[in-house]
């Protein structure tokens, strides 16, 4: 699980980067003022937080 929240994450902060930074990104999304591709980055994240949090904690419970 802590993979899939982590992947999901990478995907969406790199779906957030291309929308606001490349321009063929800011040219599909510019009708928004590229709230979608902001609100995936701030998604992806906080997923991708989660998830290595997550991991974290689940490696330090099967060693300690």
């Amino acid at each position: 699980m802590t993979r899939m929240l982590a992947l999901a994450g990478a995907l969406l902060l790199a779906f957030g980067w291309w929308g606001l930074e490349t321009t063929a990104g800011r040219h599909r999304f510019d009708e928004m003022a590229g709230m979608v591709p902001l609100a995936a980055g701030a998604l992806g994240a906080l997923l991708l937080t989660a998830g290595v949090i997550l991991g974290m904690i689940r490696a330090q419970r099967r060693g300690g």
